[in-house]
């Protein structure tokens, strides 16, 4: 099992060592661990919401060969770099170039989930995808142009197994700046997809060049090279391979050329055992994970849902017996639930409307 080393960890003897550590050219720790069928990994730490401010501001020349490399997912071939100059052939300079890509996907691609095959050839030709064809689009686009990118692969910083993917693009001096294209095209065209969850969402416009800060990282990049050596097997199997550009592949039992597809968080390699792939889950080949917040977001959210559940049981009571102290009750925890999240500054103009009219409506019941 291989997984990008979490920058808090810190190794004592009640964690399980990684047989092998080395630092990958992201400038990640990559950790290689060889686990027997019984045993488990349990990796608990603290981690910081994801930003970019701390980023370099100059890259290598190795860095960025790195990031302009041709790789399986994001193709820098003869048909990305004539649509990434066809998209771009008005614009002066990398950043404007990078826009006028964001803009094209946006506007020309469609989110479904699940894809019916991963990678940028596919996505080209039935221009539909998730967040990771959206982004490996953009990586390869701008690629294509000299201009350095990467797909970063994380996860929504709440709940469990909430995965996303997203971009960011090299200017030197200004180090790397943050794209996010799938939620823009969810944003501008299904606006009230998150209306009830627990991210904060901005105008689609606004992921170009930054985000809501509520993600949390798990590798800089897609097709990490996985040492030891990653060898395909000649018979893979699994009961539902995966497509990659159109291709099955075998999550766990074969690498793109000795790399990972992407880490999120792990990727892992099954020995040839019938029984057990047979027998092969979600949880089994990417591992799972849970993300809780810290301090007030964490109270709020946890009275968000306590207040919802209240208002809605007292709001069919009431309505069942007329009774007034019913109807007090769940208006006033409507209001809560309504507080919970401005205060979480999750879609606050909205829930404030809703607020106000919930707040006259107690006054009038009260009067």
């Amino acid at each position: 099992m291989w997984m990008i080393i979490p920058p808090a960890i810190q190794f004592n003897e009640s964690n399980l060592k990684p047989d092998q550590v080395r630092e990958i050219p992201t400038g990640e720790k990559l950790a290689y661990y060889v686990l027997s069928k019984d045993q488990h990994l349990h990796l608990n730490y603290e981690i910081e919401l994801y930003s970019t401010k701390n980023e370099k501001k100059k890259l290598t020349d190795e860095e960025r060969d790195f990031y302009l490399r041709n790789t399986i997912l994001s193709p820098v071939n003869k048909e990305t770099t004539r649509l990434a100059k066809e998209i771009t052939y008005q614009q002066k300079n990398d950043n404007e170039k990078a826009h006028a890509i964001f803009h094209y996907i946006v506007d020309n691609y469609r989110y479904i989930y699940p894809p019916s095959s991963r990678g940028v050839n596919s996505f080209l030709e039935v221009k539909e995808g998730d967040c990771g064809e959206f982004s490996f689009l953009f990586t390869a686009l701008c690629r294509a142009l000299k201009i350095p990118a990467r797909s970063v692969v994380g996860s929504w910083a709440y709940g469990k197994m909430n995965a996303h993917v997203w971009n960011e693009f090299f200017i030197e001096d200004k180090g790397w700046i943050s794209v996010d294209t799938s939620m823009a095209y969810l944003q501008k065209k299904r606006s009230f997809k998150f209306f009830d969850s627990s991210l904060i969402t901005l105008h689609w416009k606004k992921y170009f060049g930054g985000t809501e800060g509520q993600r949390v990282v798990f590798s800089k990049d897609t097709e990490i090279e996985l040492l030891p050596e990653y060898k395909n097997d000649e018979e893979a199997f699994t009961l539902n391979p995966m497509l990659i550009n159109g291709e099955p592949f075998c999550w766990g039992q074969q690498s793109l050329n000795g790399r990972a597809p992407y880490l999120q968080p792990i990727y892992i390699k099954f020995e040839q055992n019938d029984d057990l792939l047979s027998s092969l889950d979600l949880s089994h080949i990417l591992g799972t994970w849970k993300i809780r917040e810290h301090g007030i977001k964490h109270f709020l959210e946890g009275l968000k849902k306590f207040s919802l559940s209240i208002a809605i049981l007292t709001m069919a009571l009431s309505y069942i017996f007329e009774n007034f102290y019913l109807e007090v009750a769940y208006k006033l925890t409507f209001i809560i639930f309504f507080l919970c999240f401005i205060l979480r500054r999750e879609r606050i103009i909205i829930f404030s409307v809703f607020l106000l009219f919930m707040s006259l409506s107690l006054l009038s019941t009260l009067d």
